[in-house]
Protein backbone atom coordinates (compact mmCIF):
# COMPACT_ATOMS: atom_id res chain seq x y z
CA UNK A 1 0.00 0.00 0.00
CA UNK A 2 1.39 3.44 -0.94
CA UNK A 3 1.58 6.18 1.68
CA UNK A 4 -1.87 7.25 2.81
CA UNK A 5 -2.92 10.38 4.71
CA UNK A 6 -5.39 9.55 7.47
CA UNK A 7 -7.44 12.10 9.41
CA UNK A 8 -8.84 10.77 12.69
CA UNK A 9 -11.77 12.74 14.06
CA UNK A 10 -12.71 12.24 17.72
CA UNK A 11 -14.66 14.25 20.27
CA UNK A 12 -11.55 14.13 22.46
CA UNK A 13 -8.49 11.87 22.64
CA UNK A 14 -9.04 9.84 25.79
CA UNK A 15 -6.02 8.35 27.61
CA UNK A 16 -6.80 4.79 26.49
CA UNK A 17 -6.60 5.81 22.82
CA UNK A 18 -3.15 7.43 22.93
CA UNK A 19 -1.11 4.24 22.59
CA UNK A 20 -3.20 3.10 19.63
CA UNK A 21 -2.81 6.41 17.81
CA UNK A 22 0.93 6.41 18.47
CA UNK A 23 1.14 2.97 16.88
CA UNK A 24 -0.70 4.26 13.82
CA UNK A 25 1.51 7.35 13.63
CA UNK A 26 4.65 5.19 13.74
CA UNK A 27 3.74 3.38 10.51
CA UNK A 28 5.83 4.42 7.52
CA UNK A 29 2.89 3.94 5.14
CA UNK A 30 0.61 6.36 6.99
CA UNK A 31 0.56 10.09 7.59
CA UNK A 32 -1.79 10.55 10.54
CA UNK A 33 -3.31 13.70 11.96
CA UNK A 34 -5.72 13.72 14.90
CA UNK A 35 -8.57 16.25 15.09
CA UNK A 36 -10.05 16.68 18.57
CA UNK A 37 -11.99 19.22 20.62
CA UNK A 38 -12.19 20.53 24.16
CA UNK A 39 -13.12 18.47 27.21
CA UNK A 40 -16.78 18.12 28.12
CA UNK A 41 -16.98 19.84 31.54
CA UNK A 42 -17.89 17.62 34.45
CA UNK A 43 -17.60 14.34 32.53
CA UNK A 44 -15.23 11.52 31.56
CA UNK A 45 -15.12 12.89 28.01
CA UNK A 46 -11.74 14.55 28.32
CA UNK A 47 -8.38 14.57 26.60
CA UNK A 48 -5.31 12.72 27.80
CA UNK A 49 -2.75 14.99 29.43
CA UNK A 50 0.10 13.60 27.31
CA UNK A 51 -0.41 13.65 23.54
CA UNK A 52 3.28 13.67 22.67
CA UNK A 53 4.25 11.82 19.52
CA UNK A 54 0.97 12.72 17.81
CA UNK A 55 0.17 15.30 15.15
CA UNK A 56 -2.84 16.96 16.78
CA UNK A 57 -5.21 19.74 15.79
CA UNK A 58 -7.23 20.94 18.79
CA UNK A 59 -10.39 22.78 17.84
CA UNK A 60 -12.51 25.10 19.99
CA UNK A 61 -15.66 23.23 20.94
CA UNK A 62 -19.23 24.16 21.74
CA UNK A 63 -21.24 21.39 23.39
CA UNK A 64 -24.91 21.12 22.42
CA UNK A 65 -27.27 19.49 24.89
CA UNK A 66 -29.71 17.16 23.07
CA UNK A 67 -31.84 15.33 25.62
CA UNK A 68 -29.43 13.39 27.82
CA UNK A 69 -26.58 13.70 25.31
CA UNK A 70 -23.98 16.40 24.73
CA UNK A 71 -22.92 16.71 21.10
CA UNK A 72 -19.73 18.59 20.20
CA UNK A 73 -19.46 21.22 17.51
CA UNK A 74 -15.78 21.67 16.54
CA UNK A 75 -15.32 25.16 15.20
CA UNK A 76 -13.05 25.36 12.16
CA UNK A 77 -13.24 21.62 11.47
CA UNK A 78 -13.94 21.90 7.73
CA UNK A 79 -11.02 24.24 7.12
CA UNK A 80 -8.67 22.13 9.25
CA UNK A 81 -9.58 18.96 7.35
CA UNK A 82 -9.21 20.66 3.97
CA UNK A 83 -5.80 21.98 4.99
CA UNK A 84 -4.64 18.43 5.78
CA UNK A 85 -6.19 17.05 2.55
CA UNK A 86 -6.63 13.45 3.79
CA UNK A 87 -7.16 10.37 1.66
CA UNK A 88 -9.35 8.83 4.37
CA UNK A 89 -11.24 10.35 7.29
CA UNK A 90 -11.84 7.97 10.21
CA UNK A 91 -14.50 9.52 12.41
CA UNK A 92 -16.54 8.68 15.44
CA UNK A 93 -20.05 8.36 14.11
CA UNK A 94 -23.06 7.95 16.39
CA UNK A 95 -21.27 9.67 19.30
CA UNK A 96 -20.10 12.57 17.09
CA UNK A 97 -22.81 12.95 14.41
CA UNK A 98 -22.32 16.65 13.69
CA UNK A 99 -18.58 16.23 13.21
CA UNK A 100 -19.17 13.16 11.06
CA UNK A 101 -21.58 15.03 8.78
CA UNK A 102 -19.07 17.88 8.48
CA UNK A 103 -16.41 15.32 7.56
CA UNK A 104 -18.74 13.85 4.93
CA UNK A 105 -19.01 17.23 3.20
CA UNK A 106 -15.22 17.50 3.15
CA UNK A 107 -15.05 13.93 1.80
CA UNK A 108 -17.30 14.91 -1.08
CA UNK A 109 -14.79 17.49 -2.29
CA UNK A 110 -12.52 14.72 -3.66
CA UNK A 111 -13.85 11.72 -5.56
CA UNK A 112 -11.07 9.47 -4.20
CA UNK A 113 -11.41 10.55 -0.56
CA UNK A 114 -13.19 8.07 1.72
CA UNK A 115 -15.03 8.32 5.03
CA UNK A 116 -15.11 5.58 7.70
CA UNK A 117 -17.67 5.45 10.50
CA UNK A 118 -16.08 4.21 13.76
CA UNK A 119 -18.22 3.15 16.69
CA UNK A 120 -19.99 0.55 18.77
CA UNK A 121 -22.52 -0.45 16.13
CA UNK A 122 -24.94 -1.46 18.87
CA UNK A 123 -25.14 -2.32 22.57
CA UNK A 124 -26.34 -5.68 23.93
CA UNK A 125 -29.65 -5.46 25.70
CA UNK A 126 -30.43 -1.93 24.63
CA UNK A 127 -33.98 -1.25 23.57
CA UNK A 128 -33.66 1.69 21.18
CA UNK A 129 -37.14 2.85 22.10
CA UNK A 130 -36.78 2.62 25.87
CA UNK A 131 -37.49 5.80 27.83
CA UNK A 132 -37.85 7.83 24.64
CA UNK A 133 -40.82 9.67 23.30
CA UNK A 134 -41.98 8.83 19.79
CA UNK A 135 -40.57 12.14 18.59
CA UNK A 136 -37.16 11.41 20.10
CA UNK A 137 -37.11 7.89 18.63
CA UNK A 138 -37.83 9.29 15.19
CA UNK A 139 -35.14 11.94 15.63
CA UNK A 140 -32.54 9.31 16.59
CA UNK A 141 -33.53 7.08 13.68
CA UNK A 142 -33.30 9.93 11.18
CA UNK A 143 -29.96 11.03 12.59
CA UNK A 144 -28.55 7.49 12.44
CA UNK A 145 -29.77 6.94 8.90
CA UNK A 146 -28.25 10.24 7.86
CA UNK A 147 -24.90 9.41 9.46
CA UNK A 148 -24.73 5.77 8.36
CA UNK A 149 -25.81 6.57 4.84
CA UNK A 150 -22.84 8.89 4.39
CA UNK A 151 -20.17 6.29 5.31
CA UNK A 152 -18.08 4.42 2.75
CA UNK A 153 -17.20 1.75 5.32
CA UNK A 154 -17.66 0.96 9.01
CA UNK A 155 -15.16 0.11 11.74
CA UNK A 156 -16.90 -1.68 14.63
CA UNK A 157 -15.82 -2.28 18.21
CA UNK A 158 -17.06 -5.87 18.17
CA UNK A 159 -18.65 -8.65 16.15
CA UNK A 160 -21.85 -7.95 18.10
CA UNK A 161 -21.78 -4.36 16.85
CA UNK A 162 -21.17 -5.52 13.28
CA UNK A 163 -24.22 -7.78 13.44
CA UNK A 164 -26.28 -4.91 14.88
CA UNK A 165 -25.29 -2.72 11.92
CA UNK A 166 -26.30 -5.47 9.49
CA UNK A 167 -29.66 -5.70 11.27
CA UNK A 168 -30.06 -1.97 10.61
CA UNK A 169 -29.56 -2.57 6.90
CA UNK A 170 -25.85 -1.88 6.52
CA UNK A 171 -23.84 -3.91 4.00
CA UNK A 172 -21.80 -6.63 5.78
CA UNK A 173 -19.09 -6.31 3.15
CA UNK A 174 -18.57 -2.68 4.20
CA UNK A 175 -17.84 -3.56 7.86
CA UNK A 176 -14.50 -4.35 9.51
CA UNK A 177 -14.30 -5.39 13.17
CA UNK A 178 -11.43 -4.04 15.28
CA UNK A 179 -12.15 -5.42 18.74
CA UNK A 180 -11.83 -2.48 21.11
CA UNK A 181 -9.13 -3.14 23.70
CA UNK A 182 -7.12 -1.10 26.17
CA UNK A 183 -3.36 -0.55 26.04
CA UNK A 184 -2.83 -4.25 26.70
CA UNK A 185 0.88 -4.09 25.81
CA UNK A 186 1.43 -1.87 28.84
CA UNK A 187 -0.79 -4.09 31.00
CA UNK A 188 1.16 -7.20 29.99
CA UNK A 189 4.44 -5.48 30.84
CA UNK A 190 3.07 -4.30 34.18
CA UNK A 191 1.81 -7.76 35.04
CA UNK A 192 5.17 -9.33 34.15
CA UNK A 193 6.99 -6.81 36.33
CA UNK A 194 5.02 -7.71 39.46
CA UNK A 195 7.06 -10.22 41.44
CA UNK A 196 4.39 -10.73 44.11
CA UNK A 197 2.26 -13.81 44.43
CA UNK A 198 -1.48 -13.41 44.82
CA UNK A 199 -1.20 -13.93 48.58
CA UNK A 200 1.60 -11.37 48.84
CA UNK A 201 -0.39 -8.80 46.87
CA UNK A 202 -3.34 -9.32 49.20
CA UNK A 203 -1.13 -8.83 52.22
CA UNK A 204 0.33 -5.64 50.76
CA UNK A 205 -3.17 -4.28 50.12
CA UNK A 206 -4.47 -5.36 53.52
CA UNK A 207 -6.90 -7.89 52.06
CA UNK A 208 -7.73 -11.28 53.61
CA UNK A 209 -6.29 -14.29 51.82
CA UNK A 210 -9.54 -15.60 50.36
CA UNK A 211 -11.19 -15.76 46.93
CA UNK A 212 -11.05 -12.28 45.41
CA UNK A 213 -13.79 -10.73 43.27
CA UNK A 214 -12.85 -7.49 41.54
CA UNK A 215 -14.84 -4.79 39.72
CA UNK A 216 -13.14 -1.79 38.11
CA UNK A 217 -14.57 1.32 36.47
CA UNK A 218 -16.47 4.55 36.86
CA UNK A 219 -19.32 4.05 39.32
CA UNK A 220 -22.30 5.08 37.21
CA UNK A 221 -25.78 3.59 37.46
CA UNK A 222 -25.28 1.59 34.25
CA UNK A 223 -22.38 -0.31 35.87
CA UNK A 224 -24.99 -2.11 38.07
CA UNK A 225 -22.64 -2.53 41.03
CA UNK A 226 -25.66 -3.12 43.25
CA UNK A 227 -26.13 -6.44 41.44
CA UNK A 228 -22.61 -7.43 42.45
CA UNK A 229 -23.28 -6.50 46.08
CA UNK A 230 -26.37 -8.74 46.05
CA UNK A 231 -24.36 -11.53 44.42
CA UNK A 232 -21.59 -11.65 47.04
CA UNK A 233 -23.73 -11.10 50.13
CA UNK A 234 -22.93 -13.88 52.60
CA UNK A 235 -20.31 -15.55 50.41
CA UNK A 236 -16.84 -16.36 51.69
CA UNK A 237 -15.24 -13.99 49.17
CA UNK A 238 -13.61 -10.57 49.28
CA UNK A 239 -15.28 -8.21 46.80
CA UNK A 240 -13.18 -5.16 45.90
CA UNK A 241 -14.63 -2.33 43.81
CA UNK A 242 -12.27 0.27 42.33
CA UNK A 243 -13.43 3.57 40.87
CA UNK A 244 -15.36 6.68 41.67
CA UNK A 245 -18.48 8.35 40.37
CA UNK A 246 -22.01 9.37 41.38
CA UNK A 247 -22.85 5.90 42.74
CA UNK A 248 -19.91 5.72 45.14
CA UNK A 249 -21.55 7.51 48.07
CA UNK A 250 -24.87 5.58 47.98
CA UNK A 251 -23.02 2.29 47.55
CA UNK A 252 -20.84 3.06 50.58
CA UNK A 253 -23.96 3.92 52.56
CA UNK A 254 -25.48 0.58 51.62
CA UNK A 255 -22.33 -1.36 52.57
CA UNK A 256 -22.35 0.31 55.99
CA UNK A 257 -26.07 -0.17 56.64
CA UNK A 258 -26.57 -3.81 55.66
CA UNK A 259 -23.64 -4.42 56.57
CA UNK A 260 -21.58 -6.08 53.86
CA UNK A 261 -18.33 -6.88 55.63
CA UNK A 262 -16.88 -8.68 52.60
CA UNK A 263 -17.20 -5.64 50.27
CA UNK A 264 -14.61 -2.88 49.91
CA UNK A 265 -15.36 0.27 47.93
CA UNK A 266 -11.86 1.61 47.49
CA UNK A 267 -12.48 4.61 45.23
CA UNK A 268 -9.95 5.80 42.67
CA UNK A 269 -6.39 4.51 42.91
CA UNK A 270 -3.22 5.05 40.81
CA UNK A 271 -2.68 2.74 37.83
CA UNK A 272 0.20 0.91 39.51
CA UNK A 273 -2.06 0.13 42.47
CA UNK A 274 -4.80 -1.11 40.12
CA UNK A 275 -2.27 -3.61 38.77
CA UNK A 276 -1.65 -4.90 42.30
CA UNK A 277 -5.39 -5.35 42.81
CA UNK A 278 -5.49 -7.38 39.59
CA UNK A 279 -2.71 -9.58 40.99
CA UNK A 280 -4.61 -9.99 44.27
CA UNK A 281 -7.91 -10.99 42.60
CA UNK A 282 -9.18 -14.31 41.26
CA UNK A 283 -11.87 -13.01 38.89
CA UNK A 284 -13.10 -9.78 37.32
CA UNK A 285 -16.86 -9.29 37.37
CA UNK A 286 -18.57 -6.89 34.96
CA UNK A 287 -22.20 -6.68 36.15
CA UNK A 288 -23.23 -3.90 33.75
CA UNK A 289 -21.81 -1.67 31.05
CA UNK A 290 -18.08 -1.51 30.45
CA UNK A 291 -15.61 -2.87 27.97
CA UNK A 292 -12.06 -1.57 28.17
CA UNK A 293 -11.56 -3.14 31.59
CA UNK A 294 -12.22 -6.62 30.16
CA UNK A 295 -9.10 -6.72 27.98
CA UNK A 296 -7.11 -4.99 30.72
CA UNK A 297 -7.98 -7.66 33.27
CA UNK A 298 -7.37 -10.45 30.76
CA UNK A 299 -3.82 -9.15 30.27
CA UNK A 300 -3.41 -9.80 34.00
CA UNK A 301 -4.69 -13.37 33.54
CA UNK A 302 -8.05 -12.91 35.21
CA UNK A 303 -11.13 -14.79 33.99
CA UNK A 304 -14.15 -12.58 33.31
CA UNK A 305 -17.76 -12.95 34.43
CA UNK A 306 -20.09 -10.79 32.34
CA UNK A 307 -23.65 -10.57 31.07
CA UNK A 308 -24.11 -7.58 28.73
CA UNK A 309 -21.32 -5.01 28.62
CA UNK A 310 -20.47 -3.07 25.43
CA UNK A 311 -20.41 -5.93 22.90
CA UNK A 312 -16.67 -6.65 23.06
CA UNK A 313 -17.42 -9.47 25.52
CA UNK A 314 -18.69 -11.50 22.53
CA UNK A 315 -15.13 -11.50 21.14
CA UNK A 316 -13.10 -11.47 24.36
CA UNK A 317 -15.06 -13.72 26.73
CA UNK A 318 -15.29 -17.17 25.18
CA UNK A 319 -17.76 -18.86 27.50
CA UNK A 320 -16.06 -21.57 29.54
CA UNK A 321 -12.66 -20.76 28.00
CA UNK A 322 -11.64 -17.21 29.00
CA UNK A 323 -14.49 -16.62 31.43
CA UNK A 324 -18.23 -16.98 31.82
CA UNK A 325 -20.71 -15.07 29.65
CA UNK A 326 -24.04 -15.28 31.45
CA UNK A 327 -27.42 -15.70 29.80
CA UNK A 328 -29.10 -13.72 32.59
CA UNK A 329 -27.95 -10.59 34.38
CA UNK A 330 -29.64 -10.96 37.77
CA UNK A 331 -27.65 -11.29 40.99
CA UNK A 332 -28.25 -15.03 41.28
CA UNK A 333 -26.67 -15.65 37.87
CA UNK A 334 -23.58 -13.74 38.97
CA UNK A 335 -23.59 -15.41 42.38
CA UNK A 336 -23.71 -18.89 40.84
CA UNK A 337 -20.88 -18.03 38.46
CA UNK A 338 -18.69 -16.70 41.27
CA UNK A 339 -19.36 -19.81 43.38
CA UNK A 340 -18.59 -22.09 40.42
CA UNK A 341 -15.17 -20.46 39.92
CA UNK A 342 -14.46 -20.37 43.64
CA UNK A 343 -15.15 -24.11 43.89
CA UNK A 344 -13.01 -24.92 40.85
CA UNK A 345 -9.71 -23.02 41.21
CA UNK A 346 -8.04 -25.04 38.44
CA UNK A 347 -10.70 -23.93 35.92
CA UNK A 348 -10.36 -20.38 37.19
CA UNK A 349 -6.59 -20.40 36.57
CA UNK A 350 -7.02 -22.09 33.19
CA UNK A 351 -9.50 -19.48 31.99
CA UNK A 352 -7.27 -16.66 33.15
CA UNK A 353 -4.26 -18.07 31.32
CA UNK A 354 -6.32 -18.61 28.15
CA UNK A 355 -7.54 -15.03 28.29
CA UNK A 356 -4.02 -13.68 28.53
CA UNK A 357 -2.97 -15.81 25.53
CA UNK A 358 -5.87 -14.38 23.52
CA UNK A 359 -4.68 -10.86 24.33
CA UNK A 360 -1.05 -11.69 23.56
CA UNK A 361 -1.74 -13.35 20.22
CA UNK A 362 -4.98 -12.05 18.69
CA UNK A 363 -6.86 -9.15 20.30
CA UNK A 364 -4.52 -6.28 21.07
CA UNK A 365 -3.56 -2.79 19.81
CA UNK A 366 -1.40 -4.24 17.02
CA UNK A 367 -4.45 -6.09 15.69
CA UNK A 368 -6.51 -2.91 15.92
CA UNK A 369 -3.95 -1.06 13.81
CA UNK A 370 -4.11 -3.74 11.11
CA UNK A 371 -7.90 -3.59 11.05
CA UNK A 372 -7.80 0.22 10.77
CA UNK A 373 -5.48 -0.03 7.77
CA UNK A 374 -7.77 -2.69 6.31
CA UNK A 375 -10.89 -0.54 6.63
CA UNK A 376 -9.08 2.44 5.08
CA UNK A 377 -8.22 0.33 2.06
CA UNK A 378 -11.76 -1.02 1.89
CA UNK A 379 -13.34 2.42 2.12
CA UNK A 380 -11.14 3.83 -0.66
CA UNK A 381 -11.88 0.85 -2.89
CA UNK A 382 -15.63 1.24 -2.37
CA UNK A 383 -15.42 5.00 -2.85
CA UNK A 384 -13.51 4.87 -6.11
CA UNK A 385 -15.68 2.04 -7.43
CA UNK A 386 -18.79 4.24 -7.04
CA UNK A 387 -17.60 7.85 -7.05
CA UNK A 388 -20.01 10.56 -6.00
CA UNK A 389 -21.38 12.82 -8.64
Amino acid sequence: MSSLSLAILQRVCTPYRVALFRRLAARSDLRVRLFIGDDLPGSKVRNASDLSGLDVVRLPTRWLRVGARSLPVHRGLSAALRDFDPDVILSEGDSHPLGFLTASRVRDQRVDRALVHWGLGGLPGRNPGAARSRARRLLVQVLKRGVHGRADAFLCYSSYGANALVALGRDRDAIVVAVNVSDTDRQLETSASLAETRAQARATLGLPDRFGVLAVGALDANKRIGVLLDAVAGLDVEAVILGEGPELAPLRARVRSEPLANVRLVGAVPSETVARYYRAADVLVVPGRGGMVISEAMAHALPIVVHQADGTEYDLVHDGETGLRLAAGDHMAFRNAIVALMENPDACERMGAAGRRLIETELNPAAMVERIVEVCQLARARRTATPSS
